[in-house]
């Protein structure tokens, strides 16, 4: 079936409504990092259409210093949500200095995702506003995500879509393209995203979308990575007494 980005945008804004009328405990709003790429700046135009501006608050989470910190805050300009600053810093050397274990870079890479979701979380029950996530389906098709960090939220408007149709949306939504299409990198490792894994997302949404990849070393890899993450994927295991 041919995406049609018009009608799911359209979608998603009621699916955000009737979220909040129906489950979110009398929140009075949403809060969401804005990273100044498109995922985040999708998330951010549909709650603005769903719930108005007013309801809607951003945070920007530099780790040091961010290059493109200025993509963030055009977001927010764009929007004209309110929004604060908290830089990371502090809290990510004070955590990797807590322990005499040398970390790996991965370990490294994967503590500020989970420093952001404890500053959204903080404010978000301090405003009574809930934590929207930001990672899309090809993201988290093959684990592309910190467990506790980015995959962490209250709901997700858009985890079922790909890469492609999160830019779609955006386009839909009138939203500045520079961002919308803005080369995807986590703005941690210093790579791409499709540096990091290893093949094009364009190859990747035809496969989940379509099941068809005619790279069998890359269909195998994908495979792979979606097997090895499905504990990102699935519940938490809970024994049930007998």
């Amino acid at each position: 079936m041919k995406f049609n980005a018009n009608i799911q945008t359209e979608n998603c804004i009621r699916w955000i409504q009737t979220w909040f009328e129906k489950q979110s405990g009398n929140a009075k709003g949403a809060i969401l990092g804005i990273s100044g790429g498109k995922d985040s700046t999708v998330v951010a135009g549909l709650l603005c259409k769903a719930l108005g501006k007013n309801r809607v608050f951003g945070v920007l989470m530099p780790n040091g210093v961010q290059k493109d910190i200025s993509d963030s805050h055009q977001v927010c300009e764009f929007l004209g949500i309110k929004n604060v600053v908290a830089n990371i810093e502090a809290a990510y050397q004070g955590i990797i200095g807590t322990t005499e274990m040398e970390l790996s870079t991965p370990a490294k890479i994967n503590i500020s995702p989970r420093i952001r979701m404890t500053i959204l979380y903080a404010l978000g029950q301090e405003m009574n506003y809930r934590v929207a996530g930001t990672g899309n389906l090809s993201e988290r098709y093959i684990g592309y995500t910190t467990k506790w960090g980015d995959g962490a939220c209250d709901f997700n408007p858009i985890g079922s879509f790909t890469t492609d149709e999160v830019i779609a949306v955006g386009l839909a939504l009138g939203l500045p393209k520079n961002l919308i299409e803005k080369i995807p990198a986590d703005g941690l490792s210093g790579k791409t995203d499709e540096e990091n894994i290893g093949f094009s997302y364009n190859v990747l949404n035809r496969y989940i979308r379509e099941g068809i990849c005619e790279d069998t070393e890359i269909k195998e890899k994908i495979d792979r990575m979606h097997k090895i993450s499905s504990h990102k994927q699935e519940p938490i295991p809970i024994f049930q007494m007998i």
